[in-house]
């Protein structure tokens, strides 16, 4: 299949090892659950008991590869897009860039 307009193959974007759907079902590491935190205060969330609710519920749902359950954890406290987001810091290791 090539792009259309420009007659090139598309780059196939693949997620490290560890990351991403395949990060489901295994430990969430602390690194991880610390930018979850610094990210809910970034969206909002300013009480410290509801941010950890929404890490640690969504952490363990991962951990046990419940990724409903761990959308119902994020949706007791943020909208959606940001369930969204947070599963997406939750399953994925931070850029080089952005630390």
């Amino acid at each position: 299949m090539t792009a259309q307009f420009t007659g090139q193959q598309p780059k196939e974007r693949v997620a490290p090892p560890g990351q991403g759907f395949d990060a489901m079902g295994k430990p969430v590491p602390y690194e991880r659950r610390a930018r979850a935190y610094k990210h809910c205060k970034e969206m909002g969330l300013t009480d410290h008991d509801h941010i950890m609710s929404v890490v640690e519920g969504m952490s363990n749902a991962l951990e046990r590869d419940e990724p409903y359950r761990a959308m119902s954890e994020g949706m007791r406290h943020l909208d959606l897009t940001g369930t969204y987001r947070l599963m997406a810091v939750l399953l994925t290791d931070a850029d080089e860039d952005t630390q």
